[in-house]
């Protein structure tokens, strides 16, 4: 059994333990082979990590990295501005679309000031 971060959960992996919302809703099994879309709405639950049969070994997190910390905050931040929403599948996409966009911006910074 492993608990990981949700953006390194992949499909093809199967859960050691249920997965709950932050609210307490059941949104899958034990057992249940991940696919893309399920990792899609565990995120858009703003579920952070699972646990999975096996393990894994701890690969480098480009989040650590220091241009990339910033982006580790503005998800912190938009879940906590999201929270009392996510239940809401649209709001749920808004808040995963903005966040994509948050990301595009501090990637095209970062790569700007590389060039500079």
């Amino acid at each position: 059994m492993s608990c990981i971060d949700i953006d390194r959960v992949k499909p093809g992996m199967i859960l050691d333990k249920p997965v709950h919302s932050p609210h307490g809703v059941l949104l899958l099994n034990e057992g249940t082979k991940i696919t893309e879309k399920n990792i899609w709405v565990l995120k858009s639950w703003g579920v952070t990590e699972v646990s999975v049969e096996g393990k894994f070994k701890e690969e480098k997190n480009i989040n650590d990295e220091p241009e990339n910390r910033g982006e580790n905050r503005v998800e912190k931040k938009l879940k906590e501005k999201f929270s009392q929403v996510l239940e809401n599948k649209v709001m749920a996409e808004i808040m995963r679309v903005a966040g994509k966009q948050l990301e595009r911006r501090i990637i095209k910074k970062a790569e700007k000031n590389e060039t500079h």
